[in-house]
């Protein structure tokens, strides 16, 4: 925990000091949101990127999956003597 100053400039813009963009994972050119609480706190949240950012991550599956089959599957699965939910 640290306590961070930053001064506005008279457009109302301020810098977010490094330890505080480290610390929120806030990226250049990232997007903030601040969240407003009835006693006067402000929280900073860094927004994360978009589901979009994660294309590629993960590995194409080698068939096609068949989801009414799987979901079948998994309800024939659940509903044997032991299956768990």
């Amino acid at each position: 925990m640290g306590l961070f100053d930053a001064k506005s400039s008279l457009k109302g813009q301020i810098t977010v000091p490094s330890e505080v963009r480290d610390l929120i994972g806030l990226e250049p050119g990232g997007k903030v949101q601040f969240r407003t609480h009835a006693d006067g706190r402000v929280e900073i949240i860094a927004k994360k990127r978009s589901i979009k950012g994660l294309k590629g991550l993960f590995a194409k599956p080698h068939k096609p999956v068949d989801v009414d089959k799987t979901i079948s599957a998994e309800v024939r699965r659940r509903n044997q003597p032991g299956g768990r939910p």
